[in-house]
């Protein structure tokens, strides 16, 4: 079946683009989008993922910016006594 549309220049150009990217022509760039359209939403996840995705079996670790400072310093002195 053969129908007219009235497209705006700027929106016929960016079709013409991405058909181009694609290697496609206009006519099976328009006919894949469609029907991709037509299909509905892809699939959603099933689930809401929470965090975090992997239970650690050690206590968790305090990593607090006052204790990364005081891990750091405690590195420092023992570089400067030669350790």
């Amino acid at each position: 079946m053969r129908t007219s549309l009235d497209i705006p220049d700027p929106l016929f150009r960016e079709l013409k683009v991405a058909a181009a990217s694609h290697g496609e022509t206009l006519r099976s760039f328009l006919l894949r989008a469609a029907r991709k359209e037509l299909a509905g939403p892809s699939e959603a996840p099933k689930h809401r993922v929470s965090f975090p995705l992997v239970q650690s079996r050690e206590a968790a670790y305090d990593l607090s910016p006052v204790r990364l400072n005081e891990i750091l310093e405690a590195e420092d002195r023992e570089l400067a006594a030669g350790h």
